[in-house]
């Protein structure tokens, strides 16, 4: 079903909208409920759940997807079964990932309550990594699933803003509203699969190999990857104040909420690029091309109307009196705001590598490398405090660009010389 972006995108920007709301309303709420400190330790908790969820989610948003645009109704649902049950794998991995996790990382839970600590973790960790997106962006059904998560998204903010005056009791909120959205998620492939003669059970245990072997080929790629935002603060919370850690993650969650508004398009526009591969890859790259243009002027407008807009807004930070420096806030969404430009015109390239199939490697290889990268200077630089964070953040994006055309370029001349 190729239904046409002019119909597709009023709903998923409609829950998109909600998604920005988060941590433009609710996080500094959540920061001037807690406190610098009590804020940093929830912002701790996130970026770790965040971070471990890649390992559940298995790279199947990227690897699934992609087959599951060329597969007919009984590839689908063997594809769904194989993610069923790779999954439920790969959840087993996640209790003991926190445990270490709060035990190192967060050294006031560890010595009170560390079970508590790690099962909260670990809960929101697998629940966020459970969603069923790669087959409502692989059938073009996000504009209908977007009014369910419309439907969620509202009920927590309201909860939230409302209830929650405590660390616990957001990320217990956070775990309700996650697993809501799974359940209801694979509850929806299940009644689709079930409509076609290819209905097949969702766990099988023979299924669990050969869906591990097809999210292990995007799944490396989903941990690297995620290094660009939840990794560095990840690792730099061993060093960096809570404070700090709180300001950098409080500006990039309100930065990258923004650049996460734009991933409906993204979601609508990787099959139409993978479809295209079809008529050729010139032809795939041209589409590519024009939605990059866009995205490119949509990030330097976003730019230009938060410079001209900050002062309007400064005086007005209600976060100043409960120990968070506005100023540093400032100073991080600085450097941070450049991320907008960049990745909203990059993106669109990055899944034409994606989507072509044949510049896997090439695709593998820039995110490694700047996941390594990023965590390498996370952790060397994490004591200079958040501006030098965010600048790690920026460099980061532009490592991976580099690295990604250099790939394509050397992919290119290996298969001219094979000729």
């Amino acid at each position: 079903m190729n239904t046409p972006l002019a119909r597709a995108l009023p709903a998923v920007y409609a829950a998109a909208a909600l998604r920005v709301a988060f941590p433009l309303v609710v996080l500094p709420v959540m920061a001037a409920r807690l406190g610098a400190d009590q804020f940093g330790q929830l912002s701790l908790f996130l970026v770790w759940a965040g971070l471990i969820s890649t390992v559940v989610e298995g790279g199947f948003l990227a690897a699934a997807t992609r087959d599951a645009v060329r597969a007919d109704a009984a590839g689908r649902a063997r594809l769904a079964t194989q993610v069923f049950s790779a999954r439920c794998a790969l959840s087993l991995l996640v209790l003991p990932l926190a445990f270490g996790v709060v035990w190192v990382f967060v050294p006031q839970a560890s010595e009170a309550h560390p079970w508590s600590a790690s099962l909260l973790l670990a809960l929101l960790a697998c629940v966020l990594g459970w969603p069923a997106t790669w087959y409502m962006q692989a059938s073009q059904q996000l504009h209908r699933w977007a009014l369910v998560e419309l439907g969620v998204y509202a009920a927590w903010l309201v909860a939230a803003l409302a209830l929650v005056h405590s660390v616990a009791a957001y990320l217990v909120l956070n775990i309700v509203a996650a697993l809501l959205l799974a359940v209801l998620g694979w509850g929806w492939l299940a009644r689709d699969l079930a409509q076609t003669p290819a209905q097949a059970p969702l766990w099988s245990r023979a299924a669990v190999r050969p869906g591990l072997r097809l999210g292990w080929t995007m799944m490396p790629v989903a941990v690297a990857g995620a290094a660009y935002s939840y990794a560095l603060p990840a690792v730099a919370s061993s060093q960096m104040e809570r404070s700090q850690l709180g300001i950098y993650y409080l500006a990039d969650r309100i930065v990258r909420s923004v650049l996460n508004a734009a991933e409906p398009m993204f979601q609508l526009v990787y099959p139409r690029i993978v479809a295209r591969f079809a008529l050729g890859p010139r032809v795939a790259l041209r589409y590519a091309a024009r939605w990059a243009g866009a995205g490119l002027a949509v990030g330097a407008a976003l730019l230009a109307i938060a410079v001209l807009g900050w002062p309007l807004v400064r005086g007005n930070i209600a976060l100043a009196g409960q120990g968070v420096d506005a100023l540093l806030l400032e100073q991080v969404f600085a450097v941070l705001g450049l991320l907008l430009p960049l990745l909203l015109g990059w993106k669109f390239f990055g899944y034409w590598m994606l989507g072509s199939g044949g510049f896997d490697r090439a695709y593998r290889a820039c995110v490694f490398v700047g996941g390594v990268f990023g965590v390498t200077a996370a952790w060397l630089l994490a004591q200079r405090g958040a501006v030098a964070l965010a600048w790690v953040a920026l460099t980061v994006e532009a490592v991976v660009i580099a690295t990604a055309l250099a790939g394509i370029a050397i992919t290119l001349q290996v298969r001219g010389r094979a000729r």
